[in-house]
């Protein structure tokens, strides 16, 4: 177990050495502004909101995601924000960021086609614990460096809707500031935050009495590390109840719930199953993600 569990740490530290990956959530339909700056304000729908992903219980050091977040629309400024502070764990590493989106809307002439252009800074601060490795392990150029590394960048991204079907896509760590805790001697490459590209898509369909299905995707390409696929539907009744079936391609398979209450409180949880090869260490623990919001704007 403690081959793994170095292993497991090691692959994480080299891992956001080369291709810092921002967090993620299922439930991404929740969180398009923290996927894409130009959603800031486009749900018309004030809100702050909590989020907890604890992934991988049985491995010691298994990653957890805290996140707190607000969205606004700015309707006099013809303009939306949103913020996200969180911080992820995983074994002696850490990261501890804020982003921040400032997105403008564009009128058109129909009020349901809207279309947004959106801009995004990003902080960040990269950390190693090195009490929580083995001494054995000290050697490593990375793990002989700083303890942490503080780090700007910024994204940006498009969003349109006309209600019924939403598109957006966007790019965050254009910059690609460097991120390099230790200066290894003969290595071709720093370490820095590389680009993410997000694209996304969703269709709203009213199949009567006030259901909603709702089948979106999105893609997610990052340099230097696999792309990522989700697919998924949502059932939704009301506003007030739904259900949610969510596929990310050879990773996970996400089954979702979620109630509003008192007409102002959304409690949304995903569980996610791990199929192979991360199935076979993970012994079925999977994945928890809860999400709390509270709509502040009077309906």
């Amino acid at each position: 177990m403690r081959k793994i569990l170095f292993s497991f740490t090691l692959l994480i530290i080299f891992s956001a050495a080369r291709s810092q990956q921002l967090h993620f959530m299922s439930q991404y339909m929740q969180h398009n502004a923290m996927y894409n700056p130009a959603a800031a304000g486009m749900a018309k729908n004030n809100m702050v909101g909590f989020s907890y992903r604890n992934m991988w219980q049985s491995f010691p050091g298994h990653p957890k995601t805290t996140m707190f977040y607000g969205d606004f629309e700015l309707k006099k400024l013809t303009s939306g924000v949103a913020a996200y502070l969180y911080r992820d764990e995983t074994g002696a590493t850490s990261r501890t960021g804020a982003a921040f989106a400032y997105a403008y809307h564009i009128k058109s002439k129909s009020e349901k086609s809207r279309f947004s252009i959106g801009l995004e800074m990003r902080f960040l601060q990269y950390a190693i614990d090195k009490s929580k490795i083995s001494a054995s392990l000290g050697s490593d150029p990375v793990l002989s460096g700083a303890d942490s590394k503080f780090a700007f960048d910024a994204g940006a991204g498009v969003y349109w809707t006309n209600s019924k079907l939403s598109l957006g896509a966007a790019v965050s760590q254009l910059i690609e500031s460097k991120l390099a805790l230790a200066d290894v001697p003969g290595a071709s490459q720093g370490g820095k935050l590389y680009r993410h590209y997000n694209i996304t898509g969703n269709y709203k369909f009213n199949t009567g009495d006030n259901i909603y299905v709702i089948p979106n995707a999105m893609v997610r390409l990052i340099e230097n590390s696999p792309s990522e696929l989700d697919l998924g539907c949502k059932v939704d009744y009301q506003e007030k109840v739904w259900w949610a079936l969510n596929f990310r391609v050879k990773q996970f398979w996400s089954i979702q719930a979620g109630v509003k209450l008192f007409n102002r409180v959304k409690l949304g949880y995903a569980y996610d199953y791990y199929v192979a090869p991360i199935s076979v260490f993970t012994a079925g623990s999977g994945a928890h993600e809860v999400c709390l919001q509270l709509d502040l704007k009077k309906k």
